[in-house]
């Protein structure tokens, strides 16, 4: 991670903007530029439009739409994650980004392994436990440098702070950054604004081109408005960006579906809910289809579509990464009986061989 946890003043200026650098103990920032290379308006100075036609061939040159989580987020896109309080979009946003970091794949969709930049705009010492309960959840060590965390915020409507935050995306090559959340990276601007939610989306476009070719995914996590239908505060915000994802909580399950798309199908929708993980005051996000699942059965069905999704597995292969997950061969089968009794799972082996496919294989 990042530098230390210092009290937020003793980060920000006086408008509220990160300084030209950071204590001495952290990474250094890219300084501000002087001002001759900005535009009066306070942006990037732009290419005259001439420079960037495109002819025909330099149009079939361009890269392919790729993945960065197969079927969920595309490479070189900005996106919007939003829901009302405590609705687990924080808790997704972290296992996007973990996943992301470490290579594993995501409710068994492939990822593109990438580094990842988290910035915690409300502080990192919630985070602490969150990633603690990720790694022992899955069994994946989080590297140094796989995903890094900025404990405070950076004002999307002041260009300084966006230039410093691109110059710190260039430098550690990030090819995923999450902003968590975008109101407090928006204080002093208003929401309800097309003009300052048009700069702020700008400027998340600007923060996608620091990244590695201009293809990594910028993230921000938002708030829903008080319909609790759309996103808080201008349309210009769900307009402006290429992916839209709401979380909607129904009891204790957590319903993500994605409502824009800019390339590709729109339909995507996940049942997930929240685990529990000992000794961490936190949880991980699993899979969730069945109403009545259990808690062990759901941690079973989460192993089942990350591991085995497209292959099945024998008894013996499922007991084993879930034994490696910590459950309990008493849970991991009562688990499987309430995955079996429930249907989610179908049992298309033998008596001497059980082999067990997700209902959705078949």
């Amino acid at each position: 991670m990042i530098g230390r946890d210092y009290p937020e003043a003793a980060w920000l200026d006086q408008d509220g903007l990160l300084p030209n650098r950071l204590p001495s103990e952290g990474v250094p920032y890219v300084d501000v530029p002087p001002p001759e290379s900005v535009e009066d308006s306070g942006g990037p100075a732009r290419r005259p439009l001439r420079d960037q036609v495109l002819r025909r061939s330099a149009l079939a040159a361009m890269p392919d739409p790729e993945p960065l989580i197969d079927g969920v987020l595309d490479r070189g896109t900005t996106a919007l994650l939003y829901g009302k309080w405590g609705s687990g979009k924080s808790f997704i946003a972290l296992d996007w980004a973990a996943s992301v970091a470490s290579g594993r794949r995501w409710q068994g969709l492939a990822t593109t392994r990438q580094r990842v930049l988290y910035v915690a705009a409300e502080g990192a010492f919630g985070l602490k436990g969150r990633v603690l309960a990720w790694e022992r959840g899955w069994k994946v060590d989080l590297e140094d440098g796989d995903l890094d965390v900025l404990p405070v915020p950076v004002n999307l409507t002041r260009w300084p702070a966006v230039h410093e935050l691109a110059g710190l995306i260039r430098e550690h090559q990030y090819g995923m950054v999450v902003i968590d959340t975008l109101a407090r990276c928006m204080v002093g601007a208003d929401e309800n604004s097309a003009k300052d939610v048009g700069i702020a989306v700008d400027n998340l476009n600007t923060l996608r081109q620091a990244t590695p070719d201009g293809r990594g995914v910028i993230l921000a996590v938002h708030h829903a408005g008080k319909d609790g239908r759309t996103a808080r505060g201008s349309s210009a915000l769900e307009a402006g960006v290429d992916t839209v994802y709401q979380t909607v909580v129904d009891g204790a399950t957590i319903d993500l579906t994605r409502e824009k798309r800019k390339d590709g199908p729109v339909e995507d929708r996940h049942r997930l809910r929240l685990s529990a993980v000992d000794d961490t005051g936190s949880a991980i996000v699993v899979v969730h289809r069945g109403v009545d699942n259990s808690d062990r059965a759901d941690r079973i069905l989460s192993i089942m579509s990350t591991h085995f999704r497209t292959t099945g597995a024998s008894r013996t292969e499922l007991q084993k990464v879930a034994e490696e997950a910590g459950i309990s061969y008493g849970s991991f089968t009562r688990g499987l009986n309430d995955l079996l009794e429930s249907g989610e799972l179908v049992d298309e082996g033998t008596r001497s061989r059980r082999f067990y496919r997700l209902r959705s294989q078949r």
